[in-house]
């Protein structure tokens, strides 16, 4: 089993629906909160688990694999499923990409997916220019457990009381204690070791979108900091399901889940899951 920290799980028990959320590579199962308890409000039982080597030291982060990432997805996907009759799964940025793979791989069992903020490249207006260079550092292993990029203002948000809590935290933390709060606000590093595993799956979902014909429900940002809409577009664009709808979020960032935005987000995946 990939080493996960299991306190940090987010399970609410509730109806024969369910819902595994998955948050994001560097994230935590905090950021997924709100709307766990929103579709457990709703009747649906909620889990989200800490992705492997999350809510720890940033080299234990560091050590997080795709291949990883999503074994443990599928088995707490598989998990819901014997005791479910319908499950729908939903992500925000990789983890989204990640919901995705699960429907490429139990297309009979996966009653929809709902993608936040899908993120297959990092094309956001907040994000420096400079780092189009990165690709040529990832690559060699040397560089890629050695570069760790800092998180900066906004941190994918548009709603300033929330940005100024994580700022307090974020602008201060020093690698060798980043994992005190990152159980709470996520990682205030994000190592380029997770952004080239990142950039490795989106690759495979990619050709995987032509395979999925699972409903899907897609919300984006229109001034998403981290990632364009072109993100979203994309994936509207190519994926094989018939029934897919995109949603446009004009009041957040990247961070839909938790941004000024996010009880729309929460109304619109609720209204999504007891249409299908």
């Amino acid at each position: 089993m990939e080493q996960t920290n299991g306190k940090f799980k987010i399970y609410l028990k509730g109806g024969k629906n369910a819902i595994l959320l998955i948050h994001g590579i560097t994230g935590t199962p905090s950021e997924m909160r709100y709307m766990a308890k929103s579709f457990n409000k709703a009747g649906y039982t909620v889990l989200c688990n800490t992705l492997p080597h999350h809510c720890a030291s940033l080299e234990e982060l560091k050590k997080a694999t795709w291949q990883e990432i999503s074994a443990l997805c599928i088995e707490d996907f598989k998990s819901l499923k014997n005791e479910h009759e319908k499950v729908f799964v939903a992500g925000i940025s990789m983890g989204a990409l990640v919901s995705i793979h699960i429907a490429s791989q139990f297309p009979n069992d996966v009653s929809g997916v709902i993608a936040f903020a899908p993120t297959l490249f990092y094309d956001g207006w907040a994000v420096h220019k400079g780092q189009v260079l990165l690709p040529l550092a990832w690559h060699i292993p040397y560089f890629r457990n050695r570069i760790d990029i800092r998180e900066n203002p906004p941190y994918g948000l548009q709603d300033e009381s929330l940005r100024n809590t994580i700022h307090a935290f974020y602008s201060n933390a020093a690698k060798s204690s980043a994992g005190e709060k990152a159980a709470m606000f996520g990682s205030p590093f994000f190592p380029l070791a997770s952004l080239y595993q990142h950039h490795k799956f989106a690759k495979i979902v990619k050709k995987e979108l032509s395979k999925v014909k699972t409903p899907i429900l897609i919300l984006h940002a229109k001034e998403d900091d981290m990632t364009s809409l072109k993100n979203a577009q994309y994936i509207y664009k190519n994926i094989a399901s018939s029934d897919k709808s995109l949603i446009v979020l004009e009041n957040s960032y990247h961070m839909i889940v938790i941004d000024k935005d996010k009880e729309r987000v929460a109304d619109e995946t609720i209204n999504f899951m007891n249409n299908h």
